[in-house]
């Protein structure tokens, strides 16, 4: 006989992670394409930086990771304590999708760009306009990942985790090939940004009309919730083990993502943006094959002992790159096709920090605090994020071409660390795990 009633069902997956489609393909701009608008001709809507001068995109993706340390948990407190009859998620999206859409595109300065051609000008406009869009990403994003852990029950974790994941690693794919089609067509940046625009807002309001959320009004009116939450989730222990690895390996994934097209230009040569897109498309299918793989296997395997593989694994392979930068010019095979083994290789890896994580973290988020245990774990990965952005910052405006040599030693060595990590304390209940194998 069953002692309490099912609280909820699971509503779709993939309409609610459709939206973290729209948000991957905005999130992929800076640390990719931004790269080539920056360093692009003027006669092609590009502003004419240098190399050296690209060393402002870094420090715009680690401001906006330091304005997510306050802005994220911020809005998960908010976004817990929102009191309307469309519930406590949704409504926060609504408002705040849209302007995120509109200040993404205000970064290619699509009016009064004659005013802001000089270094120095445009370097106050993308500080500015990148802050403000940063501010924009923190209000709609956390109340949807809060979201998630509202709408999913138990036995849907990994396939939420992986199909959300899913959505980002398709809209990061499609963040490598839009621009690539786009810019060749009308030689304009602008609209590059309004189509990535406008595809955001397209599946964000798919999530908003299609997933129901419960309202919020006399919810539980004899309920007392704490006025700060995250003492209390910082007592949890397994969120601060998970955090702990977490912040090594999303440091690193940063740090790789943020130099991937300053990499692809510099050791490979693939300079021009159709180039370095039909690269990191061999990327994307190797991710995708060992993703689905993870996905099936995943729950079978062990989410955590998986994970921990693919972390130890990294920090073995990464060092070798420097290898590779070194002897690229005296071995017989062509540059190009190291750069696409070299990548292949680490797609492996890669491909198990899109279905884990998540699969991980909502074993341990608690419940009616989802918002807020997610806005906590932004806090870490804005953290984490910022200190892998500011060194490649430091390392590419000391090194230039060269920052690649430097920067694979550091991503093993903070690998190594997250798989320890993992490897020597275990998150997963042995006794859930024994009757998940069972099933």
């Amino acid at each position: 006989m069953q002692t309490e009633p099912m609280e909820k069902k699971q509503q779709s997956i993939i309409l609610y992670a459709i939206t973290n489609f729209g948000t991957a393909l905005l999130f992929s701009f800076p640390a990719t394409f931004l790269f080539h608008f920056f360093t692009g001709s003027i006669s092609e809507g590009g502003l004419g930086f240098s190399i050296g001068q690209d060393s402002l995109r870094y420090l715009l993706i680690a401001l906006g990771l330091v304005i997510g340390l306050l802005a994220s948990p911020l809005f998960g407190f908010l976004s817990d304590r929102t009191r309307t009859r469309f519930g406590k998620r949704r409504i926060w999206m609504i408002i705040f999708c849209p302007l995120m859409a509109f200040s993404f595109l205000m970064l290619v300065m699509p009016f009064g760009r004659e005013h802001f051609m000089s270094f120095e000008t445009a370097t106050i406009y993308l500080i500015i306009v990148y802050s403000i869009y940063s501010l924009f990403v923190n209000a709609a994003i956390t109340p949807y990942q809060g979201l998630m852990a509202q709408i999913t029950i138990p036995e849907n974790r990994l396939k939420m985790s992986g199909v959300y994941n899913l959505m980002a690693g398709v809209g990061t794919a499609m963040g490598l090939v839009i621009p690539w089609v786009v810019h060749d067509l009308t030689k304009s940046w602008v609209m590059v940004c309004l189509v990535y625009s406008l595809i955001f807002l397209g599946t964000s309001l798919i999530t908003i009309f299609a997933i129901k959320e419960p309202s919020s009004i006399n919810q539980n009116p004899n309920e007392v919730k704490p006025k700060i939450p995250y003492r209390e989730i910082l007592k949890n222990r397994k969120f601060l083990i998970f955090e702990s690895a977490q912040f090594c390996w999303n440091l690193a994934f940063n740090l790789v993502l943020a130099a991937l097209p300053a990499i692809a230009a510099a050791v490979f040569g693939l300079a021009e943006p159709s180039e370095f897109g039909m690269l990191a498309c061999v990327l994307l299918v190797i991710l995708g094959f060992f993703f689905f793989i993870y996905i099936r296997k995943g729950d079978k395997w062990g989410k955590q002992k998986v994970m921990t593989f693919a972390l130890l694994y990294l920090a073995l392979v990464f060092p070798l790159g420097t290898f590779l930068a070194y002897t690229r010019s005296s071995t017989v095979i062509p540059i190009l096709f190291q750069g696409i083994i070299f990548i292949s290789v680490i797609a492996v890896g890669l491909a198990a920090f899109f279905v884990f994580p998540y699969g991980i973290l909502l074993d341990i988020i608690r419940k009616d605090q989802e918002a807020s245990y997610m806005g906590t774990n932004n806090i870490f990965m804005n953290a984490s994020g910022a200190v892998g952005t500011m060194i490649i910052f430091i390392i590419t405006a000391i090194y230039a071409e060269d920052a690649f040599f430097i920067v694979c030693p550091i991503l093993g060595f903070v690998l190594l660390i997250s798989g320890a990590i993992f490897l020597f304390v275990p998150l997963e209940d042995k006794k859930s795990i024994t009757l998940d194998s069972k099933s």
